[in-house]
């Protein structure tokens, strides 16, 4: 699969698109092209997604998981396997200032040879290997 074909979204990403923050935008219209375009394949890690429904369930109560599932439609969800544990623990060497969450969204990325999606500007000096489009 070509990288440009495949995105792994980051919760900051999702967050913002249902917080209707900056970039935010940029996620649903990606969404929208996702219905029309086969070949291109959205994918979130369960451990983000625990950090949405989290943050969800925190700031906003009445968002409920299908609601989630609703808006998300489409888009795979992914186990937090080995290959991405590994990979997250060792990012932890060299950024330790990035939350686990963010370790496994980029460990994802590299695993499926995507772009990662994020609304966090410190990832523009992660070096992980990884293609990123910071949204704002």
């Amino acid at each position: 699969m070509k990288q440009g074909n495949s995105v792994v979204l980051d919760s900051s990403a999702v967050l913002a698109l249902i917080l209707k923050e900056p970039g935010g935008n940029r996620v649903g219209d990606l969404l929208a092209l996702a219905e029309s375009d086969r070949d291109l394949r959205i994918a979130i890690g369960l451990v983000n997604w625990c950090e949405i429904l989290t943050r969800l369930y925190r700031d906003h109560a009445s968002m409920t998981t299908q609601q989630l599932d609703a808006l998300l439609g489409g888009v795979e969800l992914v186990p937090f396997a080995r290959t991405e544990a590994d990979l997250a623990a060792n990012y932890s060497r060299t950024y330790p200032e990035l939350s686990l969450g963010d370790r496994a969204c980029l460990a994802l990325t590299k695993v499926r040879n995507a772009t990662a999606w994020t609304t966090d500007k410190a990832w523009i000096r992660v070096k992980a290997g990884v293609p990123i489009a910071v949204l704002r």
